[in-house]
């Protein structure tokens, strides 16, 4: 695993030296609003690791550290090409924290900003080809997860390793991560994932099944296709909330509307995955990997 969020303002974060089980810290690669993750030496087995440690002092109430560490325990159980593998998780006073295989490779978030930013306009834009090679390795990935009753629940380029169209993508911490953005009970409890991501439904707080992970998927696919997510900029909660009422300008404007030379079999593909009711979206990961296929 790579650094999948960018280096942020000081936290308190473990130094390096550290030891977590047979797993000594390295180095960090990454900080996030609950922990870090770091390069880390496996003793015993002799090879480097990814280990995310997240601190306790940043846990909401409802979020607990038995929740993330029976999480992890699942997801430690897909076995997948395209899911990063889980070695092993524990716990202390101060922090949980999970170890993972160690890959390279930028998150899509940074392949993407780094894209954006070529010298070359003409090779700023990512071709169809390679969205639907990447979308075929997530969905295959999100398949299997799902006939294992695992939902990732915070599906967005950040959680994404991909390397470009040579490359393998890699989705990273299912069952992992854990965003509260509402600070009252008014506002459903707690949330699982990310504004710009997250389904109708979970941002209402409901049940949720693979569908969920699909809609965040699209919000990906559109992101890739339009170069943008077309999306008012407001505050999180904002979001969510249009999200969770289900506001049909919960994007600005359809595919075609912002790209005309878009295929009409490929907006109407984007447009069904981001279908405010979950029902009538894709039914499963499979149902929209064929259809991608026809694309």
């Amino acid at each position: 695993m790579s650094a999948p969020e960018s280096i942020q303002a000081s936290k308190k974060i473990l130094p390096s030296g550290e030891r977590l089980g047979t797993f000594t810290l390295l180095k960090p690669i990454g900080k996030g609003s609950m922990g870090a993750v770091y390069t880390a030496w496996q003793e015993g087995l002799s090879r480097q690791v990814a280990v995310k440690v997240l601190m306790k002092d940043r846990f909401d109430r409802l979020v607990t550290a038995e929740r993330f560490l029976q999480e992890a325990e699942t997801a430690a159980n897909l076995e997948h090409p395209n899911i990063v593998t889980v070695y092993g998780q524990g716990e202390r006073p101060d922090c949980i924290w999970f170890a993972m295989r160690l890959l390279e490779g930028p998150s899509l978030a940074e392949w993407m900003r780094r894209r954006l930013r070529h010298p070359i306009p003409s090779k700023r834009e990512i071709p169809l080809k390679e969205i639907k090679d990447l979308a075929r390795q997530l969905l295959q990935a999100l398949a299997h997860a799902h006939d294992q009753g695992v939902v990732h629940r915070d599906i967005k380029p950040e959680n994404i390793l991909w390397a470009g169209p040579t490359g393998r993508a890699v989705i990273t911490d299912f069952g992992l991560a854990c965003v509260n953005y509402f600070t009252h009970e008014a506002e459903k409890q707690f949330i699982l994932g990310s504004p710009l991501y997250v389904s109708p439904e979970q941002a209402r707080g409901d049940e949720l099944d693979g569908r969920a992970d699909l809609f965040s998927l699209g919000c990906v696919l559109l992101e890739l296709v339009l170069g943008h997510l077309p999306v008012k900029v407001e505050r999180p909660e904002k979001i969510f909330r249009t999200r969770a009422s289900q506001d049909p300008r919960m994007f600005t404007a359809t595919p075609r509307e912002i790209k005309p030379e878009l295929s009409e079999s490929w907006d109407l593909f984007l447009r069904k995955s981001l279908m405010p009711s979950r029902d009538r979206r894709f039914s499963d990961a499979r149902e929209m990997l064929a259809a991608l296929e026809a694309v």
